[in-house]
């Protein structure tokens, strides 16, 4: 198996088991291909990017959840599997422990591991200049301007389902659930499901509550008063609606993400790791002055 690096450089942790990596690779005859524009920050061979793509069979994302975000758009159009080892904080989806990356790369290499075919969300924006596509794994977010309230129509299949009055809404993916939408109230939901989680940010409407939609459902936003409103997809890419434009999104048939996932660790062990459930800081503080 050829196994590929992507590395945030920011993060000197990131940086010095990428370094540990590439001599093990060499070492063992099985050299890491690092992405190319890190190549160069790293002093390795680099390759082009399309032959990067070409090659690597499985992809370790060295940093946080947000490289592991930025990892899964490069190769959304590929079978490229990646795994992410956690040299950030939380990690919903670095996983990989950074003290055990060479062994869990050898079970990787052994075939010791299933795959989870995360899909992204595709939205459409339209407007008197034609249509923009936009991707996200996490979430959209649509938010107005000077952190102002905004009435956002929303529709589903075409039909009117709501006029949201908030600071904003979140459309995520179930991968994204445990991100921006469980902060602004949204449920947990296991990747296994496939569907779109609508949660609104600070509604100023008691009835407004978070709605799952289905995995062929087609949702239509727009701004209801002519004002304007930003999208961001996964908290980077920021696109202005203005008007009469208006945001489609479903879930791609096209672009998603294969995800590793070892038999040792699964969903539900994250979530009582990540989360601390069953974490007790009463009994902790009395178990240590024992």
């Amino acid at each position: 198996m050829k196994f590929g690096l992507i590395v945030n450089l920011s993060k000197p942790q990131a940086i010095r088991l990428a370094s540990e990596l590439c001599l093990w690779g060499e070492q063992r005859g099985n050299p890491f291909l690092i992405y190319p524009e890190e190549a160069v920050a790293l002093g390795r061979e680099s390759l082009t990017r399309e032959r990067w793509l070409e090659e690597v069979e499985t992809a370790l994302v060295l940093g946080g959840d947000g490289t592991f975000l930025k990892a899964a758009r490069m190769v959304r159009e590929t079978n490229i599997n990646l795994f992410g080892i956690c040299t950030g904080h939380l990690g919903f989806l670095a996983v990989g422990n950074p003290l055990r990356a060479k062994e869990e790369t050898l079970q990787i290499e052994r075939g010791d591991f299933t795959v989870q075919t995360r899909r992204f969300l595709e939205g459409v924006v339209t407007g008197l200049d034609g249509q923009r596509r936009v991707y996200a794994l996490n979430d959209f977010v649509l938010k107005g301007g000077a952190a102002r309230l905004v009435s956002i129509d929303t529709r589903v299949q075409g039909k009117p389902m709501c006029e949201y009055r908030a600071d904003g809404l979140i459309v995520a993916t179930p991968t994204g659930s445990t991100a921006y939408a469980l902060s602004a109230g949204g449920p947990i939901v296991p990747p296994s499901l496939e569907c779109m989680v609508l949660v609104p940010i600070c509604a100023h409407t008691l009835y407004a509550r978070p709605t799952l939609l289905g995995p062929s459902d087609c949702l239509t936003l727009r701004p209801a008063d002519g004002g304007e409103l930003f999208l961001t997809a996964d908290g980077d890419e920021v696109v202005p609606m203005r008007g009469a434009e208006r945001l489609d999104v479903r879930l791609s048939t096209d672009h998603r993400v294969n995800m590793i996932s070892l038999p040792h660790f699964d969903y539900y062990d994250l979530l009582h790791e990540k989360l601390m459930w069953g974490w007790n800081p009463v009994n902790e503080g009395r178990e240590r002055r024992a």
